[in-house]
């Protein structure tokens, strides 16, 4: 297993690169809530440019400031920002609050469980932004697609409403860029005066991004609510994906193969049907697969896949054991624990981004992040064309009577409505 990937990091085969002209237009602004390593930031830049950035976990804060510099990251507690710290006319929020509580494996305690509420904190800022004339026209939300389900969902939307935006959720899987297999929501609100009939499909589409959960979702929403629904226009996307085995490291520096006796364990774990996956890598000489330990019927069982495709990469706080490489060679099995820098590599990461020696600390801040080229693709087929609409509306989306937008006399309103 030869990684195939180039000097600056991308693979040969496989550039994510933007395809989008940015020669002679200005940079689009952006703020950079929960951000994390800095990925968000990986897939929206040349487009857009950071001009803050917040975290509140200072061994991510040391991988951002490593690649993009200290200037505009800010560590702490989203709790303690104030509007009065925030940059002034930034085109977009982007928002990837901590998903643990709305993930499967978090047992969907709710938005309402400590992590998550971090998002009303986001909200806060947003709401207090738009009484005072400067919340950004463009709003994006990212979490995992557990958040489409139960009563989590119509209350976020509903607090975008109270924004005064309008909004469409997309659910995209990293797996049409990247071998892995990684569904996220990602929440598109505009600013509700801005006219985008032009990026909207008047009824809902068979396209990947509206599944069955997001279009029951749509079916539950009280009538005023889907009144600010929008159903993106999207093309397909049309990515050339590189071969697992091209990210896969033939002899990685940060993990070991595991001794013949725990690949053995490993295989025994396994139910009838796994083992003759591994029968038929076996039969086939070479093959690349990967291993979830999880829970069945009060036994834990050794699960693997061998679709070319990695399992979504986890972290320990969301309740998910590590991801496992089982390699097939000439009739040789070996196993071991993913690498940081393949984790990086399956979330679309070039090799040149700086990753810090220690396991627990890179996996967690690639495995929390957002897929580079997702976050790339949706920036330069609808969230520039959007930022561009805003920017070039006749309606004030910064004017000071922005307040008036807000509909008070709903749930969230009345919950969160702004102290005199």
């Amino acid at each position: 297993m030869t990684s195939t990937y180039a000097t600056n990091g991308v693979p040969a085969d496989h550039d994510h690169a933007s395809t989008a002209d940015h020669s002679h237009v200005e940079r689009l602004t952006f703020l950079d809530f929960f951000a994390g390593a800095g990925l968000v930031r990986l897939g929206l830049e040349p487009s857009w440019s950071c001009v803050w950035a917040n975290d509140i976990d200072s061994r991510k804060q040391q991988i951002y400031e490593a690649h993009f510099g200290s200037e505009n990251f800010v560590l702490g507690d989203v709790a303690g920002i104030r509007t009065d710290s925030l940059p002034a006319g930034a085109d977009m929020a982007w928002a990837s609050f901590p998903c643990q509580d709305l993930s499967l494996a978090g047992w969907r305690k709710g938005m309402r469980a400590e992590r998550s509420g971090t998002y009303w904190e986001f909200w806060r800022l947003m709401r207090d932004s738009l009484y005072e004339g400067d919340r950004p026209p463009l709003i994006v939300i990212e979490n995992v697609v557990g958040m489409l389900y139960g009563k989590n969902f119509p209350i976020l939307c509903e607090s975008l409403a109270d924004l005064g935006m309008q909004f469409g959720p997309l659910v995209i899987d990293a797996r049409q860029f990247l071998p892995q297999s990684r569904p996220r929501v990602f929440v598109v609100a505009v600013d509700s005066r801005v006219d985008c009939s032009l990026l909207v499909n008047e009824e809902v589409t068979e396209a990947p991004w509206f599944t069955k959960a997001a279009k029951s979702a749509h079916t539950r929403f009280p009538a005023t609510l889907r009144d600010s629904w929008r159903w993106w226009k999207l093309p397909e996307p049309s990515s050339t994906i590189s071969p697992v085995e091209d990210i896969i490291e033939g002899n990685p520096t940060s993990v070991q193969w595991h001794e013949p006796k725990e690949t053995k364990r490993l295989l025994a774990m396994m139910t009838d049907v796994n083992s003759r996956k591994t029968e038929r890598a076996i039969e086939r000489g070479r093959s690349v697969g990967f291993i979830y330990k999880r829970i069945r019927q009060g036994v834990q069982r050794a699960e693997v896949r061998f679709d070319g495709v990695a399992g979504c990469l986890r972290t320990p706080q969301g309740g998910s054991s590590r991801q496992i490489v089982l390699a097939v060679d000439e009739g040789t099995v070996r196993s071991r624990l993913l690498s940081p820098r393949e984790a990086a590599r399956l979330m679309g990461v070039p090799d040149s981004f700086w990753l810090p020696s220690r396991y627990n600390d890179a996996y967690r801040a690639i495995g929390d992040g957002v897929a580079v080229p997702v976050v790339r693709w949706l920036s330069d087929q609808l969230l520039v064309n959007l930022a561009r609409l805003c920017r070039d509306s006749r309606v004030d989306t910064r004017a000071k009577d922005q307040g008036d937008l807000v509909r008070t006399g709903s749930a969230v309103g009345r919950l969160l409505r702004r102290s005199p």
